[in-house]
């Protein structure tokens, strides 16, 4: 149940008050307007400067989930769900490696974000809740049979369609002056020295950190995954005759000479549903989590007292 009570003008400058009793808690002014600087990185004043209309539609929306999360912290509170200090800094540890940031890395990423490391720390903490929250009242109630996974599958079948692609790495030669007959068989000559070196088993990413003047050089010449059609006609017919391993002979580049190699390659063509199987599960089953979430919350705001002061 919601009930709206609008505010007279002689409230409007109140910088800090309550917007939002949900149940036995309430929601102020200062902590919806902090929620509004966090997610937009302006202030309320601006933001409505900026955009009345917007502002008003993110301060409604923001609201309804602040009114959700209170909800949630409710029953977290009421079925005595709990997080120790030691599971937050376990998960902050997996964050900090996940994403290579040491200690002093991570504060100073917050600190730019206008966030303190305690307030971090209640955020993780209030995550890992959630997700215990949700295990309890939603997660074991769901079920994604195999006729969901092969419904999804054909009726989504443009998902799993797999371009032809190769991965391709590259020893480019450059030519410095394109009228010079001169130079144009000085480069020639040098790459034609460097394919007798690979046909002699020379390493063909050795060669090219070596010898090439592109891209990727010093990676081995390294150009990562090319689609089949995006190569111009007479390359793509030649690229097409190599196998996983194998290289062009020298080949006519703009500005140069280049020797190509197949490092791998994907068929074209439809992903068989066995390969899929857990993918297409993993995705169907966060949708029905969320769903059934939004769903058991919307329950919980029926059965609520929920007053708003705007």
């Amino acid at each position: 149940m919601v009930f709206v009570l609008p505010l007279g003008h002689v409230c409007a400058e109140v910088t800090n008050r309550i917007v939002a009793s949900v149940n036995n808690d309430v929601i102020t002014l200062w902590e919806l307007n902090a929620s509004i600087k966090r997610l937009t990185g302006l202030t309320p004043k601006d933001l409505q400067r900026r955009n009345e209309k917007e502002f008003y539609e993110l301060r409604r929306t923001l609201l309804h989930e602040m009114i959700n999360e209170k909800i949630a912290q409710q029953q977290i509170a009421k079925l005595q769900l709990t997080v120790t200090d030691e599971e937050v800094q376990a998960s902050i540890e997996r964050i900090k490696e996940e994403n290579n940031l040491t200690q002093e890395e991570l504060i100073a990423s917050l600190s730019a974000e206008g966030t303190s490391f305690e307030e971090y720390r209640e955020q993780i903490k209030r995550d890992i809740e959630r997700v215990r929250l949700i295990e309890h009242e939603v997660r074991s109630k769901i079920v994604v049979t195999s006729e969901d996974i092969r419904r999804y599958y054909e009726n989504n079948i443009h998902e799993y369609r797999q371009v032809h692609e190769v991965r391709l790495a590259r020893i480019f030669l450059r030519i410095e002056d394109p009228d010079s007959a001169e130079e144009i068989a000085r480069v020639r000559a040098a790459g034609r020295k460097i394919l007798q070196e690979l046909k002699s088993g020379r390493d063909f990413s050795e060669m090219a950190r070596k010898y090439s003047q592109g891209p990727g050089a010093p990676e081995g010449g390294d150009l990562g995954w090319i689609a089949m059609d995006q190569l111009e006609t007479k390359l793509r017919e030649t690229i097409a005759q190599l196998s996983p391993g194998e290289y062009t002979d020298l080949y006519p580049a703009p500005s140069g000479f280049q020797i190509l190699k197949v490092v791998e390659e994907k068929e074209g063509g439809i992903r068989p549903l066995e390969e899929v199987r857990d993918e297409i599960y993993s995705k169907l089953f966060k949708r029905k989590v969320e769903e059934k979430y939004a769903a058991w919350i919307q329950e919980l705001r029926e059965k609520s007292y929920i007053k708003v002061i705007f």
